[in-house]
C-alpha cells in the first residue's frame, strides 16, 4: 500500500502548477515586451494591448494605457461624406470594435459611455442577418466564428457597462451558432467554406465560449422563462399592469430593436449547444499542438472555465497545463510567438496567465440569497424537528404547502409564521406558479414592501425584481435608501436582475465587502450612505432612459424640473 501511494503522487508532482512567483515574473516580462512599442496605432491591437495591460495590473491612468485610449477616441471623431462626426474603426473592423469595447468597459464605463454606445451601434449595424459577424463588404458568406466571438465579447462588455443590447442581437447570434455547430459539438472557422468548416481547437473554444455568453445574456437567471398562461380558452384577462412585463413597443413584436423582446431560441437548445461544445473541448483537449493558434486556444479555455465556474475541464487542469506550456515557450525578450505575430500572442498569453475572465466576473463576493443563513449551523432550529431537512449541508425547514394567498397571509403576520419556510415557499410559488395570481394580490405585495421586518421587505423586493415589469423599477430604486443594508443590497441585485445589467451599472454588490474589519461604525455608515447615494443616482438615470413613453412627461416630473418661483 505505501508503494502505491508514493507512485500515485509522482504524476501529480510532475503536473503541478508552476509557482505563483514564476507566473507573475512571466507576466511582468510579457508586459515589458508589449511596452517596447510606444504606439500601436488605430487597429484592434491597440485596444487589445491596453486591455491586456489593465488585466495585468497596469494602472488605468498610466501614460501607455492613456495613449491607447487616445487612439480609440480618434476613431470616434471621423467624418462621413456629409461632414458629420461618426465612429469608424481604424483597422480590423469588427475585431477592432469588440476589443475597444472590452478596454473602455474595463477602464471607465461611465466616462466612456458615449463611445461605448457608438461602438455598440456600429456592431449591431454590422451583424449579418444570420446572426454572425464578418469582414466588411458584400461578398457572400455564412459568418466567421472568430470575428463573431470578438463582437460578442465586445457587446458583453457593453452590457456590463450599462448599455442595453437588444434581445434580438443575442437571439440571432444564438441561432447562428447552433446552426453552424458541427454534429460532434465542434466549430469551424468559416462554415460556408468547405476547407475551413472542419472543427478546429481554436474555433471550438471560441464558439462554445460565445454560447456561454449568449446564454447568460438571454437567460440571466440560468433557467428558461416560466411558460405563459394558455390563452386559448377565451379572451385574455385584463391585467393590472403592476407585476407584468411592460410592452415598450407596438403589439406586432416584430421590431428587431425591441430591447426586451422574448428570445425565440429556447433555453434548452442553447444549453444543449453549450454541453456539446464543452464535451468536444474536453474530448479533444490538446495543450501542446492544438489546431489553429495555440495561445488563442489557451485564452478560449480560460474563458470557458471561468464562465462555467470550474477549476478543471473534465479531468484536465487547464490552468496548470497552460501555465507550464507558456513558461516553457516564453522567449528571452518576454514575448510569445504562437502561430501569429508576437504582440497578439503575448497579449493572449498574459490574459490567460492573469485569468482575465475570472477578474471580469468578479466572483470574490456573492451575497446571500433571501433568508439564507438563518438556520445554518443549527441556529434558530424549529421546535418541530420532524419538519427539518438537510440541504447542501445546512439545516432547513421543509417548504410549506398552500396557495399564494396563504403564504402572503403568513408574511403579513410574521409572529404566526415560520419565516424561513414561508419565504422559501413563496419564492418557489412565484418562480414556478401562475403569475396572474400574483397580480391579483398586488395591494398586499405593496404593503409588504413597507413591512417592519427587513426580511419581509427583502422578500417583496426579490419578487418584484422577477416580474419583468420595468414599471416596478422606481420601487426598487427607492429601496436603495432602506434603513436596512440587506434590503438595499437586495434592491440593487433586483435591479440587476430586472435590467439584465449584471455589473450593476458599475456599483459593487456590497459596499462593505472590501472595508477593513476594524473600521468604526461611523465610518461604515458613511461608506454605506455614499454607496446608496451613488447607486440611486445611477439607477435613476437608467430608468429615465428606459421608462415607458406615457411616463416620460408626467406633470409632477415637469413641475419639479422647473425653477422655483420667487
Amino acid at each position: 500500500m505505501p508503494a502505491l501511494i508514493v507512485c500515485s503522487l509522482i504524476p501529480a508532482s510532475v503536473q503541478a502548477q508552476p509557482p505563483k512567483p514564476e507566473i507573475d515574473a512571466a507576466i511582468k516580462r510579457g508586459v515589458s515586451f508589449l511596452k517596447t512599442n510606444p504606439d500601436y496605432g488605430r487597429g484592434g491591437m491597440n485596444a487589445f494591448v491596453g486591455y491586456t495591460l489593465l488585466k495585468a495590473g497596469e494602472p488605468p491612468d498610466s501614460p501607455f494605457i492613456q495613449k491607447c485610449v487616445k487612439n480609440i477616441l480618434i476613431d470616434h471623431n471621423q467624418k462621413n461624406d456629409s461632414g458629420e462626426l461618426i465612429y469608424r474603426p481604424g483597422g480590423d473592423y469588427n475585431y477592432c470594435a469588440g476589443a475597444q469595447l472590452m478596454l473602455l468597459e474595463a477602464l471607465d464605463p461611465e466616462k466612456y459611455h458615449f463611445e461605448i454606445q457608438s461602438t455598440v451601434d456600429f456592431l449591431i449595424g454590422t451583424q449579418h442577418s444570420t446572426g454572425s459577424w464578418y469582414y466588411p463588404g458584400d461578398s457572400p458568406h455564412n459568418g466567421d466564428t472568430s470575428i463573431t466571438q470578438y463582437a460578442i465579447l465586445g457587446l458583453w462588455a457593453a452590457q456590463r457597462a450599462g448599455v442595453q443590447i437588444p434581445t434580438a442581437v443575442w437571439d440571432k447570434a444564438a441561432r447562428w451558432h447552433l446552426s453552424t455547430q458541427l454534429r460532434d459539438g465542434g466549430f469551424g472557422y468559416h462554415p460556408a467554406v468547405p476547407a475551413e468548416a472542419t472543427a478546429k481547437h481554436t474555433m471550438g473554444v471560441a464558439g462554445t465560449g460565445s454560447l456561454y455568453v449568449i446564454s447568460m445574456m438571454l437567460y440571466p437567471h440560468g433557467k428558461a422563462p416560466t411558460p405563459k398562461q394558455n390563452q386559448s380558452e377565451g379572451v385574455k384577462k385584463k391585467r393590472f399592469g403592476f407585476l407584468e412585463k411592460v410592452n415598450l413597443t407596438d403589439d406586432s413584436g416584430e421590431d428587431e430593436k425591441d430591447l426586451f423582446s422574448k428570445p425565440t431560441v429556447p433555453f434548452d437548445a442553447i444549453e444543449n449547444g453549450k454541453s456539446k461544445g464543452e464535451g468536444w473541448v474536453i474530448k479533444n483537449y490538446n495543450i501542446r499542438k492544438p489546431s489553429g493558434w495555440p495561445i488563442y486556444y489557451l485564452y478560449g479555455l480560460e474563458r470557458i472555465a471561468a464562465l462555467a465556474n470550474t477549476k478543471t475541464l473534465g479531468p484536465h487542469d487547464w490552468y496548470a497545463d497552460g501555465a507550464r506550456e507558456l513558461l516553457t515557450t516564453q522567449r528571452d525578450d518576454g514575448s510569445w510567438f504562437g502561430a501569429g505575430n508576437s504582440p497578439a500572442s503575448t497579449c493572449l498569453a498574459i490574459i490567460f496567465l492573469s485569468k482575465a475572465t475570472v477578474k471580469t466576473l468578479k466572483r470574490k463576493y456573492t451575497p446571500e440569497p433571501v433568508g439564507a443563513g438563518l438556520l445554518a449551523g443549527g441556529r434558530g432550529l424549529p421546535k418541530n424537528l420532524a419538519e427539518v431537512q438537510m440541504r447542501n449541508g445546512k439545516v432547513q425547514n421543509k417548504s410549506l404547502t398552500g396557495d399564494l394567498s396563504e403564504l402572503l397571509s403568513q408574511l403579513e403576520d410574521p409572529a404566526n409564521a415560520d419565516l424561513e419556510a414561508t419565504q422559501e415557499s413563496l419564492i418557489e410559488t412565484i418562480t414556478l406558479g401562475d403569475r396572474e395570481k400574483l397580480i391579483q394580490q398586488k395591494e398586499r405585495v405593496l404593503k409588504l414592501i413597507e413591512a417592519r421586518s427587513p426580511d419581509i421587505r427583502r422578500t417583496a423586493i426579490w419578487a418584484l425584481a422577477r416580474t419583468n415589469d420595468f414599471r416596478v423599477a422606481p420601487l426598487l430604486i427607492n429601496a436603495l435608501k432602506d434603513p436596512d443594508l440587506g434590503v438595499r443590497i437586495e434592491a440593487r441585485n433586483g435591479l440587476c436582475t430586472l435590467s439584465r445589467k449584471i455589473r450593476g451599472l458599475g456599483m459593487p454588490e456590497d459596499p462593505l465587502a472590501d472595508a477593513p474589519e476594524n473600521l468604526d461604525e461611523k465610518a461604515r455608515i458613511q461608506i454605506v450612505n455614499q454607496w446608496s447615494d451613488e447607486t440611486t443616482k445611477r439607477w435613476q438615470k437608467w430608468y429615465l432612459n428606459i421608462k415607458p413613453f406615457e411616463e416620460k412627461f408626467n406633470l409632477y416630473e415637469v413641475l419639479n424640473q422647473l425653477p422655483m418661483s420667487k
